[in-house]
């Protein structure tokens, strides 16, 4: 399993992805990385190690097909 859906929890990524969605949705972006980062020091990190990179960047080098990934969300 990818560690990024692993991390957010193995029971129900899809829930765990939605739930992050509606996180996005209803609040300001940066704040919630923001507090995201000072909570997870593993956020913080790839945060870090991914910055400058584009989505389509991040999810190929976690093994993950972003048009696929962004296909089930529509």
């Amino acid at each position: 399993m990818n560690p990024l859906i692993q991390s957010m929890g193995a029971k129900a990524p899809q829930n765990n992805i939605m739930q992050v969605f509606q996180m996005l949705k209803s609040g300001n972006p940066e704040q919630i990385a923001q507090n995201m980062m000072q909570q997870n020091p593993q956020f913080k990190a790839f945060i870090e190690a991914n910055k400058g990179k584009t989505p389509d960047q991040v999810a190929r080098e976690h093994g993950i097909d972003f048009s696929q990934f962004m296909r089930n969300f529509k």
